[in-house]
């Protein structure tokens, strides 16, 4: 069966960032739909932090209350070489901004406040929604939509099938594609997705240990490999270890919306030996237990960066026009801000040109944002020690950094850097 809708402004994807511009348009009064093809907010995911400029969005949003109540807060970073000597640290209590940390906090739990709050604004998303068959053109962009229903198998371990229970055919006049990294979105406005920098294989650990854990985030920083550690409260901690190149499958990206990875479970590369081993080279600070493995997982992490943030009335935000490493939990934090910053532009005029116009410049914007975050054209300099030896490994830690805007600013003079800017 077909039914033919139509609004305004379609929002391809309900995690972080589509949840974000959900909530700007909601509040602004705009005809807009959230689509979504999964069931619900992810089980698990690897974005796992908040940057103090997107508490900052958060509050705007009316719903940094209930994040802040469930989130562990950090007020500090540090960089240890190989050698287990600390390099370098971040204080985010000497910043300027009202949000002076890092709350940390599961996706999962960010998501669902997210929800929960943009449903009391009388909006929700549609779970079970598939996007499919995007056409865009001057006038605007014609795409169907499957609303699908799930069903369990009677496998011994559980696999989910899904089945079209109805068809629709939508006419919108903008998309916001938050759609994730294989954008149905992007490609379909034609935009090219390089990859920027050489992937990165990680092996992913998340645990319960019997000792008082460090309350701050930290990188271990081993020739041209980047360790990471981060404290989740209640006992549990994530360590990342970076790995050799093909570790990991290409597909490993995928964000899943389940807590066990079964493929990872069987693997000896991620075995509580090999997790042992790899705490003892190159995290010996660490002495509690790492037996209660909660998650682990392969994860293949590629640093792309949209040549164009949208064309005509296709615009993207989060990991649809990039991917970083995952360190600085870039993707989220500054995909956050441009869905915000995408909704409120397209918010501002109702007319074409007004629209289109702000746009351009959100584009401009992002693109030299990125190029800022990445490094690309290692504008970041700096004087003494510190930094002679920071910036000798800045592939390892320049686009690692936990920070963005103004905070990326601030930090940056605390390491004794800054950036240069080109006549």
């Amino acid at each position: 069966m077909f039914n033919k809708k139509s609004v305004d402004i379609a929002v391809l994807g309900a995690g972080p960032v589509g949840l974000t511009a959900a909530h700007i348009l909601a509040d602004r009064g705009m005809d807009f739909t959230l689509l979504e093809r999964a069931a619900s907010p992810h089980a698990h995911s690897y974005a796992l932090a908040l940057h103090p400029d997107t508490l900052e969005l958060l509050d705007t949003l009316g719903v940094i209350a209930p994040v802040l109540k469930h989130a562990l807060r950090l007020r500090r970073s540090t960089i240890f070489d190989q050698a287990n000597k600390q390099r370098a640290i971040i204080n985010y209590s000497e910043l300027s901004g009202k949000y002076p940390f890092l709350a940390v906090i599961p996706q999962s739990q960010l998501e669902t406040i997210l929800v929960e709050s943009l449903a009391r604004k009388g909006h929700k998303p549609m779970w079970n929604h598939r996007a499919r068959c995007i056409t865009p053109s001057a006038e605007g962009v014609h795409f169907t939509v499957d609303h699908l229903l799930e069903g369990s198998t009677g496998y011994a371990i559980s696999h989910t099938e899904q089945e079209i229970e109805k068809v629709y055919e939508y006419q919108t006049n903008y998309m916001i594609a938050a759609d994730g990294y294989e954008s149905m979105a992007r490609k379909a406005a034609g935009i090219a997705f390089p990859e920027i920098k050489s992937s990165l294989d990680y092996a992913v650990f998340e645990f319960e240990t019997n000792t008082r854990l460090l309350t701050e985030m930290r990188m271990m920083v081993d020739h041209d490999k980047t360790h990471i550690y981060w404290p989740l409260g209640n006992g549990r901690c994530r360590f990342s270890f970076q790995m050799p190149p093909n570790f990991a499958q290409k597909h490993s990206f995928n964000k899943d919306h389940g807590m066990v990875d079964n493929q990872a479970q069987e693997s000896s590369e991620l075995s509580n030996e090999h997790l042992d081993h790899l705490l003892r080279t190159y995290a010996p600070w660490f002495i509690g237990s790492s037996q209660d493995v909660k998650w682990r997982v392969m994860v293949h992490f590629e640093k792309h960066l949209a040549e164009s943030f949208g064309h005509e009335r296709i615009w993207l935000a989060g990991d649809a026009a990039h991917m970083a490493a995952p360190a600085g939990i870039l993707s989220m934090n500054v995909g956050m801000l441009e869905g915000a910053d995408l909704a409120e532009k397209l918010s501002i005029d109702t007319d074409h040109d007004g629209r289109q116009f702000r746009l351009n410049a959100y584009n401009l914007d992002r693109v030299t944002e990125w190029r800022r975050l990445f490094d690309v054209d290692q504008n970041i300099v700096g004087e003494g020690k510190a930094a002679e030896w920071l910036l000798r490994h800045r592939s390892s830690i320049i686009g690692n950094i936990p920070a963005s805007g103004q905070t990326y600013t601030e930090i940056l003079e605390q390491l004794k850097l800054h950036e240069t800017v080109a006549a």
